[in-house]
């Protein structure tokens, strides 16, 4: 590890550029796009959104809505947000309109700052109601980043503390409808001293630096940027995934430590053996979302023979990571190398019988659970959802795994139904309720369909009223509006009649054999 990297875990969220910019106010933070910040801009520029949450009437516990890609003010307005206990809600910018105003609107938000690019689109959603709404980087005086900078940078007069929330991050249930999953100080405390006693994604050298390509709204988009700046890490952003830009960053002089998904993961290795260039200066892959297939594992481990690999298995409700797989454990011929790793220190991960709460014996399969203090606070104003999920302290992920005599977790299956694509949640019934709404539809249902690529693409199957004809173009172009693009059917399959069990519910696991 570099000799003089400062690694730390403050009590709250807001005191990472605090207690950064007290101990190395000089040293760079953030790169994004060609500007340094350092880590005294960085907390200048954070008071100064506070206090211009301040100026447009927040106050602790009002949600600020966010739809944007990776830019450099989201750190600012995240950070400044903590400061006031005001609570930073991103959303998904690959989502279809009505999704995002749906959110929105469960949301509750004071404020709504996004790219204009994403604007237009919301006034064509019936019944959207928009709330006070900035632009970010351009938008004369709507601008947020020049509203920001009208303000003084002066510290808020609100303490934060361990049960104050800090990011709400939208989620879909197997009921299709988003869940608003709501994190405090208190979590991030836990989760980040959990990953100090595991020894995880520490910096090897003193020129490491961060590759951040995660989307800001994902759990892991979150984090890992604080886990570098509490590493003390530069974080170079940007400010979307593209392999090639990626790949550019990773012919520089510093050494990259990075987090990606597997489809991630193998679009870099193609797009670096296409222009027949290295990745050796990767210094550090972490991964998770998805399982690594073993030969896409093998060949990054190839291309990138100077980096330590960590997988995580965890959920936004669980602030990211619950499992680690360490980089000793990836080893060719060692059986766990496909596992989920095991529980991270102040966490009891548990396989239990779904029905009776019982544990499992070894090697059996059942309902994977978790007991940490990081465990979300809740589902924002959904106390059912919440109590169904958390019961006495335990997490019910609704994903179906086994453990080994050694406490390795293995991930079989998904009790939800959840289809994983390229590293983002697709849940069928969202697009089971949105398809069922076309007039030739009887009947349908959505599986996941094993993709080398994205892992998983959702799949139709669809059953259709007496008396209709419809084609799969029909039925796509009926989906485009409603659900976002990456969760769209790549292949729908006619039946006459889907199979059921006797209480009548869909046999998806008849269709899956199809």
């Amino acid at each position: 590890m570099g000799a003089n990297r400062r690694i730390f875990n403050p009590g709250t969220l807001a005191g990472v550029f605090e207690e950064q910019s007290q101990h190395t106010p000089d040293d760079p933070a953030l790169i994004f796009e060609g500007r340094t910040w350092t880590y005294a801009e960085m907390e200048e520029r954070s008071n100064r959104a506070a206090m211009a949450f301040l100026a447009l009437g927040l106050k602790p516990g009002d949600r600020v809505a966010w739809l944007a890609r990776n830019v450099a003010t989201f750190w600012h307005a995240l950070f400044g947000a903590a400061k006031m206990g005001v609570v930073l809600t991103p959303i998904n910018w690959r989502l279809a309109p009505a999704e995002v105003a749906g959110i929105l609107k469960d949301a509750q938000s004071k404020l709504f700052v996004a790219e204009k690019m994403f604007l237009d689109p919301l006034k064509e959603v019936d019944g959207y109601e928009a709330p006070q709404t900035m632009i970010l980087e351009d938008g004369g005086d709507a601008c947020f980043d020049n509203f920001i900078d009208r303000h003084d940078a002066v510290k808020p007069d609100h303490v934060p503390g361990p049960s104050d929330p800090v990011v709400q991050l939208y989620t879909s249930g197997t009921t299709g409808l988003p869940k608003g999953v709501v994190l405090t100080n208190r979590a991030y405390h836990a989760v980040g001293e959990a990953g100090l006693k595991a020894d995880i994604i520490n910096p090897q050298s003193d020129c490491e630096h961060v590759l951040h390509a995660l989307p800001h709204f994902h759990i892991a988009g979150v984090n890992f940027g604080v886990m570098g700046w509490a590493r003390s890490m530069p974080v170079i952003q940007h400010r979307q995934f593209d392999p090639l830009e990626i790949i550019k960053t990773a012919q520089g002089d510093v050494t990259l430590n990075a987090f990606l998904v597997p489809a991630m993961v193998m679009m870099i290795l193609e797009g670096a053996k296409a222009a027949n260039m290295s990745l050796e200066k990767f210094a550090s892959i972490s991964y998770g979302a998805a399982p690594m297939p073993e030969p896409l594992l093998d060949a990054a481990m190839r291309a990138m023979p100077k980096a330590r690999f960590t997988q995580f298995y965890g959920m936004t409700e669980t602030t990211g990571g619950v499992t680690v797989l360490q980089h000793e454990d990836h080893a060719a011929g060692k059986p766990q190398r496909v596992s989920a790793g095991k529980s991270l220190p102040d966490s009891v991960v548990k396989v239990v019988d779904p029905e009776t709460g019982a544990d499992v014996p070894v090697g059996e399969t059942g309902e994977i659970i978790v007991k940490a203090d990081w465990v979300m606070q809740g589902y924002w104003n959904k106390p059912d959802a919440t109590s169904s999920a958390v019961r006495e302290g335990w997490y019910w992920s609704g994903d179906a795994g086994k453990m080994d005599g050694n406490g390795f977790l293995y991930i079989v299956d998904r009790i939800k139904d959840m289809i994983i694509s390229g590293g983002e949640n697709i849940y069928p019934a969202e697009i089971e309720n949105a398809l069922a709404s076309h007039p030739a539809v009887l009947e349908c249902a959505i599986i996941g369909m094993p993709d080398p690529k994205w892992g998983e693409l959702p799949k139709a199957f669809v059953a259709c009223r007496a008396g209709h004809k419809v084609s799969a173009e029909d039925l796509l172009a009926h989906l485009k509006p409603l659900v976002a693009g990456f969760k769209l059917p790549r292949h729908i399959e006619f039946m006459d009649f889907l199979p059921r069990n006797p209480s009548g519910k869909i046999l998806k696991t008849e269709l899956r054999k199809r």
